[in-house]
């Protein structure tokens, strides 16, 4: 007779004998759930270590026409600001990035809200104009 130990998650064990036959079988099963552990977990090491280094495996519910045509994009924008002046550009920054309000720009600047309008919408007629030979 053999004795099979048991844990269970609450941290309690409990012991049971059985045949010789019975005890190579759970054997079998033990060897055959780690083999299994061991497989699974090699796979995910593997992918992992092939990710950490740069090699990555194409995304089926990507489109690469659309990830394209919007880096493309985002660089016309990025030459078509760099067509304003340092003045134009700090005040899209501070619309855009900062996310200011035309009030909060017009009371830090000194300058009235409908200057800053007037100026914002210059500024759009600008780059609409220059980004308008690029667009699809």
């Amino acid at each position: 007779m053999q004795v099979i130990i048991y844990k269970f998650v609450d941290g309690t064990t409990n012991e049971i004998e059985v045949t010789d036959e019975l005890f190579l079988i759970h054997l079998q099963l033990v060897q055959m759930e780690k083999r299994n552990h061991w497989r699974e977990t090699r796979r995910h090491t593997s992918l992992n270590y092939l990710i950490e280094n740069g090699i990555d495996f194409e995304d089926k519910t990507a489109d690469t026409l659309a990830i394209i045509i919007r880096r493309e994009n985002i660089e016309r924008v990025h030459k078509a600001l760099l067509t304003l002046s340092d003045k134009r550009r700090e005040l899209v920054h501070k619309f855009y990035y900062e996310e200011l309000t035309m009030r909060q720009i017009a009371s830090q600047t000194g300058v009235s809200h409908t200057a800053i309008s007037q100026r914002m919408k210059t500024i759009r007629n600008r780059l609409k104009k220059e980004l308008h030979d690029y667009t699809i």
